[in-house]
């Protein structure tokens, strides 16, 4: 969830008037339900187990045409100082309702700040070429491949030819089923699955003349869902960090006004290549030193805690403490003029920023505890156009 989704078709979410940043236990009776499904009625419902995630759960998961949504999402942090961001869309981007359009872009940022950005689409209409058995999407010259305890990737478009394997280093995982729901009838769904939690990456890149070899480290997940994000969520953190012998992921999501703004947060921890902790249900968010951005006028949450207190007595928690803007965005700015002037007509303004700070996880199991520091990278996505909020736990 995660990440830079910068191709919206049309912003259309206006956000609250006014509100207090002030967070309640008893949650919004009078809303709309907003749930990560963890029951075995959900499980049997969606055709998933709960043991281990399959190979089939990174297949194509829709039809790929209208009124639904998917991407298949790389990102991937070399030892030079080199990022490069690679999504397979269905459609053109976030566009729910449009017609199949599969869309390839790759965003690569060099050590010092440089960007260079490519991408290519199919025509409208055409429907992606994706296998429903195993993750195997392929558009123009670009594919995605499972290849068994390892992922192929190429793009090739432009000037830039990216082709990488990933080494898959920590095995498949999902939250519970995977599934947010949205409205009481649970008509609208948006689904996660992170089909690498973490990889060993050899690569190699072109842009132009120049031809480059890189080493390092990625992660590969996969979103689909039959609704615009921006309709059913407000704005949410999400973050992944390999702290000393652990790798993180978090994510906290605010669900939108019409579903009472429930937060519906999740977590993983894992050590040496073994996912050990991620029960959901036993999960704790803190937030602290709240100021307003200077830039996007949402209101920011310096200091995010999460805490698990795992069922072996095992309590695991982690800070991230803000130092620096990397990225700050209005995704307004990717849009074609007409749907821009329209956006900002209606008052949408939806935001993101890459945030870099300290990543702070202390592990503690009885008398012993363990406190590892390192820097990472987060995100905050704020569909909504408020600038202070309730949350309902």
């Amino acid at each position: 969830m995660k990440k830079i989704i910068i191709l919206i078709a049309v912003v259309l979410a206006i956000g609250l008037a006014g509100g207090a940043y002030l967070i309640f236990n008893n949650g919004n009776q009078e809303a709309e339900a907003a749930l990560l499904a963890t029951d075995d009625e959900h499980y049997e419902k969606i055709g998933i187990q709960k043991s281990q995630p399959e190979a089939w759960e990174d297949g194509m998961r829709t039809d790929g045409q209208e009124g639904s949504y998917e991407w298949w999402y790389v990102d991937s942090e070399f030892e030079d100082g080199t990022t490069i961001v690679t999504v397979f869309y269905t459609k053109d981007g976030f566009d729910v309702p449009g017609p199949a359009q599969p869309t390839v872009y790759i965003d690569i940022t060099y050590p010092d700040g440089t960007v260079v950005h490519e991408g290519f689409s199919e025509e409208a209409g055409n429907v992606i070429d994706a296998s429903t058995e195993i993750a195997d999407v392929q558009i123009g010259e670009s594919y995605l491949r499972d290849i068994g305890g390892a992922y192929e990737l190429k793009f090739a478009s432009g000037d830039v030819v990216y082709e990488a394997i990933m080494e898959t280093t920590i095995p498949m995982w999902r939250p519970a089923t995977g599934h947010w729901f949205f409205g009481d009838d649970e008509e609208n769904f948006f689904a996660w699955v992170v089909a690498q939690p973490s990889s060993n990456i050899q690569a190699t890149l072109t842009v132009g003349d120049t031809t480059t070899e890189l080493t390092g480290t990625g992660y590969h997940d996969h979103n689909w869902g039959n609704i615009g994000m921006n309709e059913v969520m407000n704005h949410w953190y999400w973050g992944r960090a390999k702290v000393g012998e652990y790798d993180v992921i978090t994510a906290d999501i605010i669900s939108e006004e019409a579903y009472g703004y429930t937060r519906v947060p999740v977590i993983m921890v894992a050590k040496d290549g073994e996912v050990i902790a991620d029960n959901q249900e036993n999960l704790v968010v803190e937030r602290a030193d709240t100021i307003q951005h200077p830039e996007t006028g949402k209101f920011m949450d310096n200091h995010i805690t999460y805490i698990l207190a795992d069922d072996d007595d095992t309590e695991y928690r982690i800070e991230y403490i803000r130092e620096e803007d990397i990225v700050v965005a209005s995704l307004l700015e990717s849009l074609p003029a007409g749907q821009k002037f329209l956006a900002n007509l209606l008052g949408a303004n939806p935001t993101y920023v890459r945030i870099l700070g300290d990543v702070i996880l202390t592990v503690t199991e009885g008398e012993n505890v363990t406190k590892i520091e390192q820097e990472g990278l987060w995100e905050q996505m704020f569909f909504g156009n408020n600038t202070e909020a309730y949350i309902w736990n």
